[in-house]
């Protein structure tokens, strides 16, 4: 019963892309219709960025490097380029299911589901992927957030970034940079539009 819940729930959730209806503020359109898609990650995450992009919201910008924190506020082309890290060629439908395997947990504690996705070749840079949705009580299914994890280079030097998206809220970027003979260091992206309080 478990895995045919979840299975209704992806089903709902991957319709909602290929009926082209936009999520707007992490909302899920539900459908009667059926498909075998995987879940619209890059749909969702253009959807909110287009939707900062032509809001009115503040959006802030925290930066930590060596321990030391400098904020700013962001311009729309400025946000855009930041939350560039999260679009990556990966993401998109066709490659997403011909390069990654999924699958799925209900928590029965909290009501959320996860939708897990791990590369087919353990080489791919885009390492894991995790979607985090719940059903809320108008019955609408809910993107909370989207996490993941890229090993890659950054000025010649092997790194790996932690990228989480908080839907409605802001994004958070975690670079770790691992330089040849020097100790490991870490930057901080922190971007919010939406500062409700909620962590």
């Amino acid at each position: 019963m478990k895995h045919n819940t979840v299975l209704l729930f992806l089903i709902l959730l991957a319709v909602a892309c290929k009926n082209h209806q936009q999520p707007t503020a992490g909302n899920i359109p539900k459908t009667d219709s059926v498909t075998t898609q995987y879940f619209p990650i890059a749909d969702f995450l253009q959807s909110e960025i287009r939707n900062i992009d032509t809001s009115v919201l503040a959006i802030l910008s925290t930066r930590t490097v060596h321990q030391r924190t400098d904020s700013t506020f962001l311009t729309a082309n400025e946000f855009n380029r930041a939350a560039a890290v999260f679009l990556t060629p990966e993401l998109n439908p066709d490659s997403l299911e011909r390069n990654y395997t999924e699958s799925s947990f209900l928590d029965k504690t909290t009501g959320n589901f996860t939708f897990s996705y791990s590369p087919r070749n353990k080489a791919q840079a885009l390492a894991r992927i995790d979607v985090v949705a719940r059903q809320a009580n108008d019955g609408a299914n809910r993107v909370k957030s989207i996490y993941m994890e890229r090993a890659g280079e950054e000025s010649d030097t092997p790194a790996i970034k932690k990228m989480y998206w908080q839907a409605g809220h802001g994004f958070q970027v975690i670079t770790i940079l691992h330089p040849k003979g020097r100790p490991v260091e870490t930057r901080q992206l922190k971007v919010v539009w939406n500062d409700d309080g909620t962590d």
